[in-house]
């Protein structure tokens, strides 16, 4: 177990069989609708997991064809996979992150995709992982660069999950971005999940900055 894994209070083991559980739910309720969709996902075992769980889920609901779903990891090639996510005209791009980071590194890293999405000429649904959206301060880090927060504003569908463990409920949410940068949530889905997998959302923390 590495350092930043310590930090947690789930195992590695925990961790990743937490993202096949989410995964599912991802890939039936965040991807429904698509016809193509992107996934961005940072190159360790947990968000690989999560992506996996995701496509899995999605083919087995909505029906598997060749080039329907692709997986590109984030890294310093990141300007040219915006660009080829573009070229291979993808209907929603899912960015995963937020496993094995620490959350300053998952908005940066955000950051930078969305950077590199709008400089590419990426123009469909952005779909966002919660450690994502709790990384960036419910978005308001990005919206606080004009440019972005008009970027995001010009999508034509913003979506997003969100997880109330003691409920045992999971929300699936079309983000709604106003002129001023205010942020509305409107719920589109929810599902029921699991004691084990609300067990598992309680334990599982990111690592300490």
């Amino acid at each position: 177990m590495t350092n930043e894994m310590a930090s947690s209070r789930a195992s590695l083991e925990q961790e990743v069989y937490l993202r096949s559980l989410t995964g599912r739910l991802v890939g039936m309720y965040e991807f429904q609708g698509f016809q193509k969709v992107a996934i961005i996902s940072y190159p360790d075992r947990i968000c690989e997991s999560i992506s996996t769980a995701a496509a899995v889920a999605f083919f087995d609901k909505y029906g598997y064809s060749e080039n329907r779903l692709s997986i590109f990891d984030y890294g310093d090639d990141i300007d040219s996979t915006a660009r080829k996510i573009v070229e291979k005209d993808f209907d929603a791009v899912y960015i995963a992150f937020g496993g094995e980071q620490k959350m300053s590194e998952v908005s940066a890293m955000f950051r930078k995709t969305l950077d590199a999405l709008r400089n590419a000429g990426f123009r469909k649904a952005l779909l966002i992982h919660v450690r994502a959206w709790l990384a960036t301060k419910q978005l308001s880090s990005i919206i606080s660069d004009q440019n972005l927060k008009n970027y995001l504003r010009s999508l034509p569908e913003i979506r997003l999950f969100t997880a109330d463990a003691a409920a045992k409920k999971f929300f699936f949410h079309r983000v709604r971005i106003d002129e001023s940068g205010s942020v509305k949530l409107e719920k589109y889905a929810e599902e029921n999940i699991t004691q084990e997998h609300a067990d598992l959302l309680k334990i599982s923390l990111p690592p300490p900055e």
